[in-house]
């Protein structure tokens, strides 16, 4: 009996071990698709897994860049007229939506892949960035700036009933949601501009609180696919920044890479196999691809 007792403390305590610690993930022995002059940031991982989104920055010039996993190519896509940040694939696959000031604020365009069309994603006087969808396009969610507060908060659209809504009211300003692909959860950064620091809350739909991570700074969020927890980018431990994971309780907090390259801009795979990540590389900011297996 005591045995027995002595063996599942054993294996309890290795499970443990093998949850506190994780696996670990070195940007070194990623796949770098990078090609191009300039800086490489912002990946975007299309439904299918089989295409990476990104923005390529060169010379001043900012446009959006597709890398095609099958055929290992990149194909530009660019408008002078247009700088084109934070992009994000519609959910139906033929649109990729974008935050420029091209008329001198932020404001969230769609530009169609086939035609190169570009448009206004609504018509709202409000400036407006970092947009987010689940998988449903019926709402997006996104930074926007509260003229009267002077302030970004996070915003809700509903292109159905054309409902602009502010889900947010934090005196030192949100940026960065990222909605589950049920729509149900939202995760936002929360930033402090006067020591420079960023932490992770959660909100629902409705715009009501659901769970604050402030013991740590914390950015990027990505929510896995069936929206059960959280990946994102923290400097807690180095100055260099590493990717961790975190349920959505805020139990199980994995470090997964151990690095001293400096990282942004997180993507995960719908199956959760791979990552794609911002990486300074010979100080200039590369795409990795490196497995979750």
């Amino acid at each position: 009996m005591r045995s027995f007792i002595y063996y599942t403390v054993f294996i309890l305590s290795m499970l443990f071990v093998s949850i506190a610690v994780g696996q670990v993930i070195h940007m070194s022995d990623g796949e770098n698709i990078s090609r191009l002059p300039g800086d490489e940031l912002h990946a975007q991982w299309s439904s299918d897994n089989k295409s990476i989104l990104f923005k390529s920055i060169n010379n001043g010039n900012i446009d959006l860049c597709i890398y095609q996993m099958e055929l290992d190519t990149i194909f530009s896509i660019s408008n002078s007229d247009y700088n084109f940040n934070n992009p994000v694939w519609h959910p139906d696959g033929d649109k990729i939506v974008f935050d420029s000031d091209k008329n001198g604020i932020e404001y969230l365009y769609s530009i169609d892949i086939k035609t190169n069309e570009v448009k206004p994603l609504f018509n709202r006087k409000i400036r407006c960035r970092n947009a987010s969808f689940s998988a449903s396009s019926r709402q997006v969610y996104f930074a926007g700036y509260d003229e009267l507060a002077e302030r970004w908060e996070i915003y809700s659209y509903d292109f159905i009933y054309d409902n602009l809504n502010k889900l947010t009211s934090f005196k030192l300003g949100c940026s960065n949601p990222e909605i589950s692909n049920d729509g149900k959860l939202i995760a936002y950064c929360k930033e402090n501009p006067f020591n420079g620091t960023k932490n992770i809350d959660v909100i629902n739909w409705y715009g009501e609180p659901v769970i604050s991570f402030n013991e740590f700074s914390a950015e990027s969020p990505m929510w896995n696919t069936s929206g059960f927890k959280l990946y994102f980018i923290s400097k807690k431990d180095n100055k260099y920044g590493e990717l961790y994971s975190i349920w959505k309780d805020g139990s199980h907090l994995v470090r997964l890479t151990n690095d001293t390259i400096k990282i942004q801009d997180i993507s995960v795979s719908s199956d959760e196999s791979n990552i794609a990540i911002s990486a300074l590389i010979l100080n200039s900011w590369d795409i990795i691809i490196a497995s979750l297996d």
